[in-house]
C-alpha cells in the first residue's frame, strides 16, 4: 500500500508541476516537479530500499550530520561509506564448508 501511495502521490505533483509551469508563480511548478520526481525515484527504488540493513541507515545518518556540519568530510566520508558497504556482514551461503584434513 506504501508503494502505491509514494506512485499516486509522484505522478499528481508532476501533474500539478506541468499544468502550473507557464503561472506566475513559477516556485510552485519547480517544487512541485522536483519532489515528484525524487517520489517517483523513491517508488522505483523502494523494494531495493527495504533490504538495507539497519546498521548501515544508522552510519549513513550520522555521515549526513557530520558533512552537514563540516562539509570538508565529504572527501573522507564518501570512500568511508563505499569501504563500511564492502565489509559489511553477509550471511552464510550455505555452500561447502572447511573441513580439517587433520580430522
Amino acid at each position: 500500500m506504501q508503494r502505491h501511495a509514494i506512485g499516486a502521490t509522484a505522478i499528481v505533483l508532476i501533474v500539478l508541476g506541468v499544468w502550473t509551469h507557464g503561472d506566475t508563480e513559477s516556485a510552485v511548478s519547480g517544487v512541485c516537479l522536483r519532489v515528484g520526481a525524487v517520489l517517483g525515484f523513491l517508488w522505483l527504488a523502494l523494494p531495493q530500499l527495504q533490504r538495507v540493513p539497519p546498521w548501515l541507515i544508522g552510519v549513513l545518518a550520522v555521515s549526513l550530520l557530520v558533512v552537514m556540519r563540516w562539509p570538508k568530510l565529504l572527501l573522507a566520508a564518501v570512500p568511508l561509506a563505499i569501504v563500511l558497504w564492502l565489509l559489511r556482514p553477509r550471511p552464510h551461503r550455505g555452500g561447502q564448508k572447511f573441513t580439517d584434513p587433520r580430522d
